[in-house]
């Protein structure tokens, strides 16, 4: 069976069925390849710190959401 025909079994599993797949899984991959995927020390998380264009477009949503609001 391929991964294409898994997908939607998976997706129609409930959270916790879903969760014990998941630990079969990661139990069948070797610890070495497990320390490789989880020893890097820093991740790279966006911020959200100096996004000003991001912020100014939801603060005009914002104000278009309102008046539209007053409006109707």
């Amino acid at each position: 069976m391929s991964l294409s025909e898994l997908i939607p079994l998976i997706n129609n599993l409930s959270q916790s069925d879903k969760l014990s797949l998941f630990k079969l899984l990661a139990a069948q991959i070797p610890d070495a390849e497990l320390q490789i995927i989880f020893s890097a020390s820093e991740y790279p998380i966006w911020s959200p710190y100096d996004a000003t264009e991001a912020a100014n477009i939801l603060m005009q949503m914002i104000q278009d959401d309102q008046e539209a609001s007053t409006h109707a």
